[in-house]
Order: structure tokens, then C-alpha cells, then sequence
């Protein structure tokens, strides 16, 4: 049975703000500017003060973007990468961008690497983020590749509209529609059929779920469990 995924994740790291962050040179960011570009190796992540960054896949043919995570004050991303293995931001790769305006500490990942052998809080919290991150690629891989339309769309919505939405992350259809893996001719045309049934309103850049019984029905049953009808 596959968790619900989280698509936005704060605070798992704050319990080690002064631990990472002391000592270092905080770095400000606009909205929209690159963290990690490709081509670049994997030495150093950002533990976030202030705003939300975007970790995403770039489909460097097509231009396109698929957001995969939002990370905001208290979260730390990348995650930590042993050196030794050289992961490098390559063409069609995961790249963080700053999704709001942000101001973020880098820390290099050998002192993430110290830190998980000498502070075992912090390779707890660690170990808890990566099982929630693979959550979402497993979701991704596995789920999205057998549902039918409809159940990506509201499984989508509902995360939009609980966990999205709430932090100030407003997403255009054409975002939607990449993220959850469909085209966006395909995204309206459910939408369309949600409208239809009085389940979503949707005006200009925005979207609203107005019957969430109605939604969660819709939703995936594995992926949602009782609690969420309340």
C-alpha cells in the first residue's frame, strides 16, 4: 500500500537550523532563479530560511517541467549524495528552482555526511525525508502509470487544493497537466467533465474543489484512506 504523496514538504530540518546554518553565509534568491543548473555536480544543498524552492525534471527536447516536490522554511534539498558518487545534473534531470523569492544556506555535502555519522537525530530525520521523497517517485512510476485520467486529475486536486494551495503555491492548468504526467487538452478535458459535475469551479488562473465527498470518490481508494472523508 503506497502513502498518499506530499508534494510539499517544511520544517523536517528545523530542529538543526543552528547546527547547519551557523557559521555560514545565507544567499538570497528571486523568484524563479536557477539553484541547480545542469551539467552540475551535487556538492552542496540548501537548507531554506525563507520562501519555497521547486525540485523538478526538465525535458530538455520539449522544454517542459515536471514538478516533483515544493520545499519550504525548515526543509533541506537535494537531500544528502555520497561525493564519492558523483551525481551530476545531467539533460532531462531533477533541477531546483526558486518558486517564490527565497533565501536559502548552502552547505556542502561532506558536512551533511559528518553530521549523519556523528548526530543520529539528524540521520533519523534524514532517513524519515528520503522514505517521504521515494514515496513520490514510487507514486509516480508505479500509480500514475496505470490510472485512468480522471483518478490522476483528483488525486492531484486533492493535494492541490489541502496542501498546495495553502502554502501560497498557485499552479497554472498547463503546470497541472505536466505534473500529473497528462497532456493539457487531456487535464481540461477532465476538468471540463469535474465542472460538469459539480465537483471543481475554475476561473481565470484559478481552480476551486467545491464537493469533496464528491472529489474523494474519485480519487485513488489505495491511496486515500478513510480519514480523508471526514
Amino acid at each position: 500500500m503506497l502513502k498518499i504523496p506530499e508534494y510539499y514538504y517544511d520544517s523536517t530540518f528545523a530542529d538543526f537550523q543552528s547546527t547547519l546554518t551557523t557559521g555560514r553565509t545565507p544567499q538570497t534568491f528571486q523568484t524563479n532563479d536557477q539553484l541547480v543548473t545542469i551539467g552540475e555536480f551535487m556538492t552542496h544543498s540548501f537548507y531554506v530560511y525563507h520562501g519555497i524552492l521547486r525540485f523538478y525534471i526538465l525535458d530538455a527536447e520539449t522544454g517542459s517541467e515536471k514538478t516533483e516536490l515544493f520545499i519550504g522554511p525548515g526543509g533541506l534539498f537535494p537531500l544528502y549524495s555520497p561525493i564519492e558518487r558523483q551525481y551530476r545534473m545531467e539533460r532531462d534531470a531533477f533541477l531546483v528552482k526558486a518558486q517564490t523569492d527565497v533565501v536559502v544556506t548552502p552547505l556542502p555535502q561532506r558536512d551533511l555526511a559528518s553530521l549523519l555519522t556523528t548526530t543520529p537525530p539528524f540521520s533519523l530525520a534524514m532517513l524519515r525525508q528520503y522514505a517521504d521523497f521515494s514515496s513520490i517517485l514510487l507514486y509516480d512510476a508505479v500509480v500514475l502509470a496505470t490510472q485512468d485520467s480522471l483518478t490522476k486529475v483528483c488525486n492531484y486536486l486533492y493535494q492541490y487544493e489541502k496542501l498546495l494551495k495553502t502554502h501560497g503555491i498557485i499552479l497554472t492548468q498547463a503546470a497541472m497537466a505536466s505534473n500529473v504526467g497528462l497532456p493539457l487538452l487531456t487535464f481540461t478535458r477532465v476538468l471540463q467533465k469535474l465542472r460538469e459535475q459539480g465537483i471543481v469551479t475554475t476561473a481565470r488562473k484559478t481552480l476551486t474543489v467545491v464537493d469533496w465527498p464528491g472529489l474523494v470518490q474519485r480519487c485513488s481508494p489505495e491511496l486515500l484512506g478513510t480519514e480523508l472523508y471526514d
